[in-house]
């Protein structure tokens, strides 16, 4: 080797070598560089979406007048043909921005190798609210049927209220925060479905902003033979000690619930418990619990029992004086007067618990004489006496009075047999009841009609009085 480098025309082959790869590794390198310059291209790129940064959801609403962005660029057509448009990225710094509307400039970044001609919008203008929450009830809405001849009952969802979170002028305008529950064929209570939510506006559009806590609420829903609610009535078997009186009834509830088909539950009006009042031994305040059972044709009711709170008193009387005397049931072109008594009204003989007694006046009592079907005449008219609850007549009283129907155009006065067999002629009632119009005073008598003395009637008025073969006894 040392005797070749000692050659010197082999360093001068050497040099011209070396010469020439200098020669064309500058004119390789510097050619592509003018060819690269030369393809540069443009490209536009369509809905490039605005990020938002620094923004505080928490606490604001944000909303903006544009969402995206139109972008040229320039570039090798390797970088803009085969870049993904994700790689440009557009921003919108919002940490310092204050609620109202102001607008905001944008910022971007590029992929290597690609630079930027224009950008559209440049800045956009943001709407900053304060977020509200509020709380809202929640609906329940049921689509589909039960089983045959049974029915869905009120749903309940738990919770049954939930919070809401909207800008202070979208929960403005928010009306409902509804959820729906699809069913079909059940026969039993639905329990613990899961139910999503969504907020509703008046219109029942819905408001896809809204923040909803909880978002989804357990809901149960009652499936039921149809139902109503009736009225409970208490009667009454057995009997109290002689010396006893009823003073008060309560029960805990006064309605029921009975479940059944349409036609059953048509053809109750009410329900009646029965206190057996042998079960009472004494004066003071005791609570029975009465077992309540479906009546015929009917599958369930609710409660299954009631409790009630019975008074029992010792018994006392007392005698009431110048009960006013009503006459009903004219028939018509008659007018009508009480002849006996004379004077037109009745004294009772009254038996109860001497609270309730104490209490009464004759306002509280009603004896009305029932003359339908009457003719013209004398006529002895059994009275039905209207009395307070646990209110009874002492010593069964006959209570019927002379009644005597005439032709109000007949020249004759009405007359009035007394109980003494004289002939009199009474006055005409201060109340005389016509059939046909006013009373005017009777002129002529009417002719006598044979009368017969009938048992006295005697009605309670309405309430819960024992009478009959269903009250307590008052002897």
């Amino acid at each position: 080797m040392d005797k070749w480098m000692n050659n010197n025309n082999f360093n001068k082959i050497l040099a011209v070598a070396f010469s020439i790869i200098l020669w064309a590794m500058v004119h390789i390198d510097s050619a592509p560089t003018a060819q690269s310059t030369a393809r540069l291209e443009s490209k536009i790129i369509e809905n490039i979406p605005i990020q938002m940064t620094g923004q505080d959801n928490d606490k604001y609403e944000y909303s903006m007048d544009a969402d995206s962005v139109r972008m040229e660029v320039m570039g090798k057509r390797s970088d803009i043909t085969y870049m993904f448009s994700d790689a440009y990225k557009v921003t919108i710094d919002l940490s310092k921005a204050e609620p109202g509307t102001s607008e905001i400039p944008l910022k971007y970044s590029l992929p290597r190798g690609v630079e930027l001609i224009s950008i559209t919008p440049k800045e956009v203008h943001v709407h900053i609210e304060q977020r509200v929450t509020k709380s809202f009830p929640v609906t329940v809405v049921t689509k589909g049927t039960p089983a045959q001849g049974y029915q869905f009952g009120t749903p309940v969802a738990e919770p049954g209220a939930v919070k809401v979170t909207l800008a202070a002028s979208e929960i403005a305008r928010m009306a409902k925060v509804q959820g729906t529950i699809e069913l079909n064929g059940e026969n039993e209570t639905v329990t613990g479905k899961r139910m999503k939510l969504a907020a509703y506006d008046a219109n029942g559009k819905e408001i896809k902003d809204a923040v909803i806590e909880p978002a989804s609420v357990s809901v149960e829903i009652p499936v039921t033979l149809p139902y109503k609610s009736v009225p409970l009535k208490i009667g009454y078997t057995g009997s109290l000690p002689d010396s006893l009186v009823l003073s008060k009834v309560t029960p805990e509830v006064d309605k029921v619930v009975i479940y059944g088909q349409e036609a059953a539950l048509a053809s109750v009006a009410s329900y009646e418990a029965t206190i057996d009042l042998s079960s009472i031994n004494g004066a003071g305040t005791s609570t029975l619990k009465l077992d309540l059972k479906p009546p015929d044709g009917i599958q369930d009711i609710a409660p299954k029992s009631v409790n009630v709170t019975v008074v029992a008193s010792e018994m006392a009387e007392r005698t009431l004086q110048d009960i006013p005397i009503t006459l009903e049931g004219v028939r018509s072109g008659l007018s009508a007067s009480v002849t006996s008594p004379a004077e037109r009204t009745i004294s009772l003989t009254l038996s109860g618990a001497r609270s309730l007694l104490d209490q009464l006046n004759k306002d509280d009592i009603k004896a009305v004489a029932d003359l339908s079907g009457l003719s013209a005449g004398n006529h002895v008219v059994p009275l039905q006496v209207s009395l307070p609850s646990f209110i009874e007549l002492s010593n069964k009283q006959r209570t019927s009075v002379t009644v005597q129907l005439y032709n109000p155009a007949s020249s004759a006065s009405p007359s009035a047999t007394p109980a003494s067999g004289s002939t009199a002629t009474p006055e005409p009632s201060t109340e005389p009841v016509s059939g046909g119009g006013s009373v005017d005073e009777p002129a002529a008598s009417a002719d006598n009609g044979a009368s017969e003395e009938p048992t006295p009637t005697v009605s309670p008025d309405g309430g819960d009085n024992p009478s009959g073969d269903s009250e307590p006894s008052a002897q």
